[in-house]
């Protein structure tokens, strides 16, 4: 049983088709190297690196009884730090897009897959797949970190909100996805009156749509209740998200 974090950065490819070369590899290497550094701090195995995509392991190959806390500690210090890297490199002129996270839990085959010339330590299974749609699905949900049910059960002490059920695109179940809150903003009295605002909509009530207004005028850009205000003016109800593309 592991914990993953896998991550992603908005439209870096078409960043790499548009910028030179010597300096995008240098983007990337001060980019990878604060990650792997976060990663390594929290515990973490790097389970691969490919492009600008990262994948975070915990619990092998060593086993690690609180490896959800931790998955979701190194999601929240890699936002972080992506965050800041990110404006950092927009200073300098370069576009570079926000990072998006997936984290989940459960049971995989963890071992040396590959031939007999090359092969890697990688973990295969359903709990990495649903991390890495869970990652993709922030790009339509306006998030930047999505935690599965899985992985905030497994959680001492987890602190977040309710992001939603999702139905992603290769799944035949929905995954309970939530939003961790960062340390600075767990006492905020905004996340209680945003989850009592996603309890009247996931019972379909009717004042949901006059609270979320409420808390989009207490914070205008707020990614979660734009998502779910604008789905209330389509007259789309409920808490159920269905994605069709990964």
């Amino acid at each position: 049983e592991c914990s993953f974090v896998l991550t992603d950065i908005a439209d870096f490819t078409m960043l790499v088709e548009q910028s030179d070369p010597t300096r995008i590899v240098t983007l990337l290497n001060g980019y990878l190297e604060g990650m792997t550094r976060i990663a390594l701090e929290h515990g973490g195995t790097i389970d691969k690196i490919t492009g600008d995509a990262f994948a975070v392991m915990f619990s092998a190959p060593v086993p690690q009884i609180d490896h959800a806390q931790r998955a979701v500690a190194c999601a929240l210090a890699i936002d972080h730090f992506a965050v800041h890297f990110a404006e950092q490199q927009r200073r300098a002129g370069v576009p570079l897009g926000e990072t998006r996270i997936g984290v989940n839990s459960g049971e995989v085959i963890v071992g040396n897959v590959g031939s007999q010339s090359q092969f890697d330590y990688r973990a295969l299974g359903d709990a990495i797949n649903t991390a890495s749609r869970l990652e993709g699905a922030n790009r339509h949900i306006g998030t930047r970190i999505s935690v599965g049910q899985a992985t905030v059960e497994r959680c001492a002490s987890f602190v977040g909100r309710s992001i939603g059920t999702l139905m992603l695109k290769g799944k035949s179940s929905s995954v309970v996805a939530f939003e961790p809150t960062p340390a600075a903003l767990q006492t905020s009295p905004f996340y209680a009156q945003y989850e009592a605002a996603f309890r009247l909509l996931a019972a379909e009530d009717p004042s949901a749509h006059t609270a979320f207004e409420a808390l989009r005028r207490e914070v205008p850009k707020d990614p979660l209740v734009c998502f779910y205000l604008e789905r209330l003016n389509r007259g789309v109800t409920g808490t159920i998200i269905r994605l069709d593309e990964k």
